[in-house]
């Protein structure tokens, strides 16, 4: 924690914690590795933190694989556990088949935050490497993805939250 950033001229610090289910092919995993990389943030699975570890951090990441149309459960569940925080700020991200649907994708755990209380600073999507369900009849939709660009665009989403500083 205490990472330094030069904005404007002045040093600020930001503490950053980026937490991130990927199950299947680690699509989410890469993404987040990507965003912390470039926030100089601590990165946890989702089933390793408590709502106390939160604490203490300027920013946090909320991130998976889509679901049945929703983050994992295991975000969802820790995101509902997190105690009320007016005006703290979050963000949210994912690896979907369809991301032109972030929207709805985010939609339950935009709706979790907001309540508590949290101020979403923003949400990223971008495909991922699909093999579920009919997806998987085929032999998956989105090989190879996220890919080079998919990184470069988390990378630079990433560089827009330092701006909340």
């Amino acid at each position: 924690m205490g990472k330094v950033y030069e904005n404007g001229g002045d040093r600020v610090s930001m503490n950053t914690l980026i937490i991130c289910t990927s199950v299947h092919h680690k699509n989410t995993r890469k993404i987040a590795e990507a965003m912390a990389d470039a926030l100089h943030a601590d990165l946890m699975a989702a089933g390793d933190v408590t709502p106390e570890m939160c604490r203490g951090y300027d920013l946090v990441g909320f991130g998976s694989g889509i679901y049945f149309g929703s983050h994992h459960k295991t975000v969802t569940d820790l995101a509902a556990q997190m105690a009320p925080a007016p005006g703290a700020r979050t963000f949210i991200f994912s690896t979907a088949a369809l991301p032109l649907l972030k929207a709805r994708w985010h939609r339950k755990l935009r709706r979790i935050l907001q309540a508590k209380g949290y101020k979403i600073a923003g949400e990223f999507c971008c495909r991922g490497y699909d093999t579920y369900g009919p997806c998987g009849w085929i032999g998956g939709i989105h090989r190879g993805r996220p890919d080079a660009q998919d990184i470069a665009n988390a990378k630079e989403f990433a560089e827009t939250l330092k701006t909340l500083i």
